[in-house]
């Protein structure tokens, strides 16, 4: 499993959760991939919310780890890189309809 070399605060299935997903960029990176079909670190850096490089790198690679994304080659000269959700990165596509439907229930603007 992916996430065995992680380290949680705790038991409790929601913890574990937001150990992994909790920050304020994940969801949104995960978002994109699974609904906004970004695959290129330029497809995610061009995003409306304009997560800052260092971030967005450091986040790629947490995705990854983690075992929700995979870094695919799609270019050998320069080698570049492609992020492609996995099994358990769709898995999340319940969660974040959830929260789209949350966020526009509760959160819309007036």
């Amino acid at each position: 499993m992916a996430f065995r070399n992680q380290q949680f605060r705790s038991s409790c299935p929601v913890a574990r959760t937001l150990d992994v997903l909790g920050d304020k960029w994940t969801l949104i990176i995960m978002r994109d991939a699974l609904v906004f079909g970004a695959r290129t670190y330029a497809d995610f850096a061009n995003q409306v919310e304009r997560i800052p490089s260092n971030l967005l790198a450091a986040r790629l690679k947490k995705l990854v780890d983690c075992g929700l994304l995979k870094k695919v080659p799609y270019q050998t000269r320069p080698l570049r890189y492609e992020y492609v959700p996995t099994v358990q990165g769709r898995a999340l596509r319940p969660l974040l309809r959830e929260a789209r439907k949350f966020g526009a229930t509760y959160l819309a603007d007036t």
